[in-house]
């Protein structure tokens, strides 16, 4: 066991309600004994540079824990054995003066989840204009790392590019995109998707030399071709707000509900005092099942995915799909179109810039569904 990423789920609460999240919000906490025991298991576990997560729910409704859980972390790593970074995933609406300070003492990379146009349509009506003003503050601070997380749905799609102009407008350096699977995309909006997204790569085609410098993490991002396997539990590891191990975030928030049937629990580590009572075999398990996840494995209503030409190109998160697909390893159609056009529209950004290279003027193809 080697883990170079460990995320603590401190609660299931959150003070917003937006429109896509598919978590389910309870009155969880993570009791910081909890933490400090599963922190003095997998501290010698940890690789020489490591990353420490906080995440929720909304994490700054326990901030109190976040800082219980550093001054912990900083006894067990007193002779600096490692070099941890901390993050954080927050909606931004808990954010103050004491909460910033501490950040940027500790060197935070911050996640903050802004959707811009789309802001007060999908997340909570009024937080747009307190961003817009929290966001030059945050970048005021030498020490924390911003970057920030839009989700769009078929209904706010067509906010994408001007809501990129925006953010990078404000300074942001680096920016995550994602698109939500609920409501249901119909043709009329992934013909939107692509023109948005053509829209954002004449943008950046303009303003951006090479692939590599655009701020969008996912298409600046360099893959190469291999058949996908999930990563949960080989490199990370999730603590849930009711105090069970994970591979990774994602599972306790899909099987929450689900918990006591087979799946939920061949995926699990348990209990932090389940897992202290037979580490490595209760590891080995649980990892034997989660080598299964890869996309020789998967399948779409349609096929099985080792049947598909283009399976060592494509990507696709077993647990983020299954929220759609309602089964772990199965692949919503939707999914999957949606999966094969943004690869297509990566492909087109990498030919603009090679032609930008070598000194050809871009030229972007009309959008229409392929």
């Amino acid at each position: 066991m080697e883990f170079s990423k460990f995320t603590i789920i401190l609660t299931d609460r959150c003070n917003f309600h937006c429109s896509y999240c598919s978590q389910k919000k309870a009155n969880r906490w993570l009791d910081i004994s909890t933490v400090t025991k599963a922190l003095d298991f997998i501290y010698p576990h940890l690789t020489k540079e490591c990353y420490i997560n906080f995440y929720g729910g909304e994490p700054l409704l326990a901030f109190d824990r976040i800082k219980e859980t550093i001054a912990h972390l900083e006894r067990l790593n007193r002779r600096r054995t490692r070099k941890i970074h901390y993050s954080l995933s927050t909606n931004g609406s808990l954010l103050s003066e004491e909460i910033l300070r501490f950040l940027d003492e500790h060197a935070f990379f911050l996640l903050l989840s802004f959707d811009g146009w789309a802001q007060d349509i999908s997340r909570k009506k009024g937080s747009f204009d307190r961003l817009v003003l929290l966001i030059p503050e945050i970048l005021k601070r030498r020490r924390i790392s911003l970057e920030t997380n839009s989700v769009f749905t078929a209904e706010t799609i067509g906010h994408l590019s001007t809501s990129i102009r925006l953010i990078l407008r404000l300074g942001v350096p680096k920016i995550h995109i994602g698109f939500s699977s609920q409501p249901r995309w119909t043709p009329t909006s992934l013909i939107r998707m692509k023109k948005e997204i053509a829209a954002a790569r004449t943008y950046f085609l303009a303003a951006y030399e090479r692939e590599t410098d655009i701020p969008w993490v996912d298409m600046a991002n360099k893959y190469k071709k291999s058949i996908y396997r999930c990563n949960a539990g080989r490199d990370q590891v999730a603590l849930a707000a009711d105090g069970r191990l994970w591979g990774c975030f994602l599972f306790p928030h899909y099987f929450d509900g689900r918990n006591g049937n087979r799946e939920s629990e061949k995926y699990c580590f348990g209990g932090v005092d389940t897992f202290l009572g037979d580490p490595e075999a209760i590891y080995a398990r649980t990892m034997s099942a989660i080598a299964g996840l890869g996309m020789d494995n998967f399948s779409t209503p349609e096929r099985r995915c080792i049947m598909c030409e283009e399976i060592e190109s494509c990507w696709v998160c077993p647990i983020a799909s299954a929220f759609s697909s309602r089964a772990v390893g199965k692949i919503s159609l939707q999914t999957c179109r949606m999966t094969r056009m943004m690869r297509k529209e990566k492909d087109l950004f990498s030919r603009g810039f090679e032609n930008k290279k070598r000194g050809r003027r871009p030229r972007i193809k009309a959008a229409g569904l392929s």
